[in-house]
C-alpha cells in the first residue's frame, strides 16, 4: 500500500507552538480526551497558520488539542468526519508517542512538525507515550467542493 501523506518539518515556529500551548485552555472546552478549540481569536489564528497546507477550499469540522500523558495512546482508526487531517506536534521533551500509519510506519514528530493526510482513507494512530507529555494540535477538514486530488 502506498502511504499518501505530507510532512512539513518545522512548519510552525517554536514560539508559535508555545503561544498555542499557553493559550489553548482559555479558548477551549474539554471533551473526552481533548480540548476543542472554540471559535474566536485563537481558532482564527490557527486556521491562518494551517490553511496554506490545505489544497482546497474547506470547512473545518473541528480543531482540538489532544494531551497524551505517560501510558496514553491513540488506537488505529480512520476519521469518519474528515477528508484531510492535519496534525501538529506543539510540545517536546516526551518519549514514545510516535505517529503510526497502517500499523507499521512510524513517524517521529518534533515540536512544530506537521502531518497532512487523508484521515478517512489512511489508518493512523499514536503509540503509547512512556515519559513526558505530548500535545498534538489536530484539524479535521472537508472540502467545500470535491477536489480532484487531495495530496
Amino acid at each position: 500500500m502506498v502511504l499518501d501523506y505530507q510532512i512539513y518539518r518545522g512548519y510552525v515556529p517554536e514560539d508559535k507552538c508555545d503561544y498555542i500551548v499557553e493559550n489553548y485552555i482559555n479558548h477551549s472546552k474539554w471533551s473526552k480526551n481533548a480540548h476543542n478549540i472554540q471559535k474566536g481569536s485563537l481558532y482564527t489564528e490557527i486556521l491562518e497558520i494551517f490553511s496554506p497546507l490545505i489544497p482546497y477550499k474547506f470547512i473545518e469540522n473541528r480543531i482540538h488539542i489532544t494531551k497524551y500523558s505517560p501510558g496514553k495512546y491513540l488506537r488505529d482508526h480512520l476519521d469518519g468526519y474528515s477528508t484531510l487531517t492535519t496534525v501538529c506536534d506543539i510540545s517536546d521533551g516526551y518519549i514514545g508517542g510516535r505517529f503510526i500509519f497502517n500499523r507499521d510506519t512510524y513517524v517521529k514528530l518534533n515540536k512544530g512538525d506537521v502531518l497532512v493526510f487523508d484521515g478517512s482513507q489512511l489508518i493512523h494512530g499514536v503509540e503509547k507515550v512512556t515519559e513526558g507529555t505530548r500535545l498534538s494540535l489536530n484539524i479535521w477538514t472537508l472540502p467545500i467542493e470535491k477536489p480532484s486530488k487531495l495530496l
